[in-house]
């Protein structure tokens, strides 16, 4: 109600959003957006996003047309992987003028309702890449993006407007000494913090 409604009323609007989860390893990001599926008080950000999505097209005017269309991505050891079709790996992100920034052959899927995007959703999840640490057993070891893309056509004005809702779930940062973490882990753990301190950098600077 406080930190993700007001963005996505913003993307049904035509803006763009983003709404991130930040903190050291085992606070709780991913189940703060993901949850429990399909419970009502423990399902995360992300479902409820895709529920309330799905709501204000049912009960908005037949004279305005929908398409939704949803990817998900996760950045593991600084490369770019598809989660749904992981046969796109190594996937470059690119930027042009119509576009804007984008990440190159990555998978669009449209859907038609929020049983089919949850689906996706859970494909997606099961090839996140994890691993287990001291401080959490299935530690998230990849940054994860879920994009949703909503275009809306009004048939009587032909005036449409299209608005893009970035869900990203980080890697949390860690002090190795509390994780014990050692070789492939150790080195995903120096990857996930460097690439953390340089979002932080990033965000203050534009704050400044």
């Amino acid at each position: 109600e406080f930190s993700a409604k007001p963005i996505l009323e913003s993307v049904l609007e035509g803006f763009n959003g983003t709404i991130l989860t930040y903190g050291q390893t085992s606070s709780g990001k991913t189940f703060t957006m993901e949850g429990v599926v399909g419970d009502s008080e423990l399902e995360g950000i992300i479902p409820r996003t895709i529920k309330d999505t799905f709501e204000f097209i049912r009960n908005t005017t037949e004279n305005i047309e929908f398409t939704v269309k949803i990817s998900m991505v996760e950045i593991y050891m600084e490369r770019v992987k598809d989660i749904i079709d992981p046969s796109r790996k190594d996937l470059n992100i690119r930027e042009d003028k119509a576009r804007g920034i984008f990440i190159e052959d990555l998978s669009e899927h449209y859907v038609g309702c929020e049983e089919e995007v949850l689906d996706l959703i859970k494909l997606g999840s099961e090839n996140r890449t994890t691993g287990e640490t001291k401080m959490n057993a299935v530690s998230s070891r990849s940054h994860s993006i879920f994009a949703m893309t909503i275009h809306q056509n009004n048939m009587t004005t032909n005036v449409a407007k299209t608005g893009k809702l970035f869900l990203v779930d980080l890697a949390g940062s860690e002090k190795v000494s509390k994780t014990e973490a050692t070789g492939l882990l150790l080195e995903q753990a120096k990857k996930i913090n460097c690439s953390l301190t340089t979002l932080g950098m990033v965000i203050n600077n534009l704050t400044d």
